[in-house]
């Protein structure tokens, strides 16, 4: 962590007591009563003030700053990006589906059981019933999954994004003939037929033009708590969100840990709505 990641998460107490420092400095310096030390009095006084409003006010409740550590929210949000969290919007109101939230993941998250702070898509709300089905490529009777195409599709050693969308395949990008599929497995004869990894809210799939990869495995699956799994009105498993739940996906969706995992998260963890990206300067921009 570097020094402004550092100094952006000093704790309250930490910042009291640097708060307490800066004032009792003031008060001593201005009792040697020269210009210089007036002068430095007056930086001391300012330096407490701007960090009581920043650490004790703006950063609580207002916006804070953020720095993402992961590649589960590609391309939305990079490894190393540094953005600003609105803290005050959900207190005046609900999230809506979509938003890209803060908040303070549970300890089943974690390995260590250490609770930290996680960024995620808000995909089901209360009341939702939520499907995932998994994406797929089928050449003949034979199907491969994301990574073997990536495999048989991409170069050796180079880790590669292939979604599926609308009919075809795209391999970090860039769209594939079905025909160099078939080819690529040995059946250049067969029939390719293309299956996205598909969101299903209530009956009706999704449209998430912000991902990085279609999913590639379904939900509710076995880990899933049975609690929250139900029957729909097709006889097909669907996770029921209860009052006062969320389910949080990454927009790298086969490289997040998330709600598939960890479970649905409590509404109370909700720490702000990401809004913007203030770093790097080539990054700059509202966060969508």
């Amino acid at each position: 962590m570097g020094i402004t990641e550092r100094i952006a998460n000093l704790s309250i107490p930490s910042v009291i007591i640097i708060i307490a420092i800066l004032v009792a400095a003031r008060f001593l310096l201005l009792r040697q009563k020269t210009p210089f030390t007036k002068q430095v009095a007056e930086v001391a006084e300012s330096l407490a003030v701007a960090m009581g409003l920043v650490f004790l006010i703006i950063r609580p409740f207002i916006v804070q700053a953020f720095f993402i550590p992961s590649e589960s929210m590609v391309p939305t949000l990079l490894t190393h990006d540094h953005i600003l969290v609105n803290k005050f919007i959900y207190r005046v109101g609900e999230p809506k589906r979509g938003d890209v939230m803060v908040f303070r993941a549970p300890p089943e998250a974690s390995e260590d059981g250490k609770e930290r702070d996680f960024i995620k898509r808000l995909i089901g709300l209360p009341g939702d019933e939520v499907r995932v089905t998994p994406g797929y490529v089928m050449v003949g009777n034979s199907q491969y999954t994301h990574d073997e195409l990536a495999t048989l599709l991409g170069k050796p050693g180079v880790r590669h994004r292939v979604r599926l969308r609308d009919g075809k395949v795209y391999v970090d990008g860039r769209s594939v003939k079905l025909e160099e599929i078939a080819a690529a497995v040995d059946s250049p004869k067969e029939k390719v037929i293309v299956m996205p990894g598909t969101v299903y809210i209530n009956g009706n799939a999704l449209k998430e033009p912000y991902l990085a990869e279609d999913p590639d495995d379904a939900y509710p699956n076995e880990d899933t708590p049975r609690k929250w799994v139900k029957t729909d009105d097709e006889d097909r498993l669907v996770v029921k969100i209860p009052k006062g739940r969320l389910l949080m996906l990454g927009d790298n969706r086969n490289y997040s840990k998330d709600s598939r995992v960890w479970g649905l998260l409590d509404r109370h963890r909700v720490l702000g709505k990401a809004m913007f990206i203030f770093w790097p300067l080539n990054r700059i921009g509202w966060i969508h």
